[in-house]
């Protein structure tokens, strides 16, 4: 709790621009650089109390294992309205924090792509940076080549 003049939330704000920073260096460092930091229920995430949480639980393995994201995701007051506040949160964690957390908590050795070399791939069931919305362009004539005409 933050006391009356603010410290202890001035403190936990530097703390976390420090962790961002960190974070930032090991994805450009790995080829996996983010610009954003990623929006749930309309504000921005708290990527350092997410990790912090996950990690005061056991890891992201244990989280996931005994299903306690519902559980995250309440402490991080978000509208009742985002339904799928458990959802986001499990795959902004894989996306931006899970090789961080297996490096850095776990000291697992770091054997991805490292800078020059092609960027790797997302985890399945990881939610792409963009949609190609190509994908559902078909043109008439190959959806429905039975329906011309014939005398």
């Amino acid at each position: 709790m933050a006391n009356s003049t603010g410290k202890n939330h001035a403190d936990q704000r530097r703390k976390g621009l420090a962790f961002l920073d960190e974070l930032r260096q090991f994805h450009h460092s790995r080829g996996s650089p983010f610009k954003k930091i990623p929006v749930v229920g309309g504000k921005e995430l708290d990527l350092h109390a997410l990790y912090t949480r996950v990690t005061t639980l056991g890891g992201f393995g244990k989280v996931s294992e005994k299903n306690q994201w519902g559980e995250i995701v309440e402490e991080f007051n978000f509208p009742r309205s985002c339904s799928n506040a458990a959802f986001a949160l499990k795959q902004y964690y894989l996306r931006y924090l899970e090789k961080y957390e297996k490096v850095h908590h776990f000291g697992e050795e770091d054997d991805e792509v490292q800078p020059g070399n092609p960027k790797p791939q997302l985890p399945i069931g990881a939610i792409p940076t963009s949609y190609n919305y190509q994908q559902h362009s078909v043109s008439d004539s190959k959806t429905f080549p039975l329906l011309t005409k014939t005398k």
